[in-house]
């Protein structure tokens, strides 16, 4: 029988869920550890993959934006955005500090 990875994690709590939700649902599937032995792969019968992927989006496992085309912000514009709230933050403290040097 062939099997689809359908899942990947490292998390032993997620791997539970998932093995509950497919033995209720009756899922041919199995655990898998990866080359690494640190992340598992969840896997599939080839007849249940559809059903699978249906189950993966109604638990919030998967959404049908990390179907198509995940959504990832680069680290270069967290960057910028970290460097931008930090100066506005040493604006609004340098106002604050003119303000009550000058208090006469």
């Amino acid at each position: 029988m062939k099997y689809f990875t359908i899942y990947s994690t490292k998390d032993p709590n997620e791997i539970a869920v998932l093995k509950r939700v497919y033995t209720e649902e009756g899922l041919d599937y199995r655990v898998e550890p990866d080359e690494t032995g640190k992340v598992k792969r969840v896997q599939v019968a080839e007849e249940d993959k559809t059903r699978a992927r249906e189950l993966l989006d109604q638990t919030g496992f998967l959404t049908v934006s990390q179907v198509h085309a995940p959504v990832r912000r680069s680290l270069r514009a967290k960057r910028w955005i970290f460097i931008f709230l930090a100066a506005i933050i040493l604006i609004i403290v340098a106002v604050v500090i003119v303000m009550f040097m000058n208090v006469e």
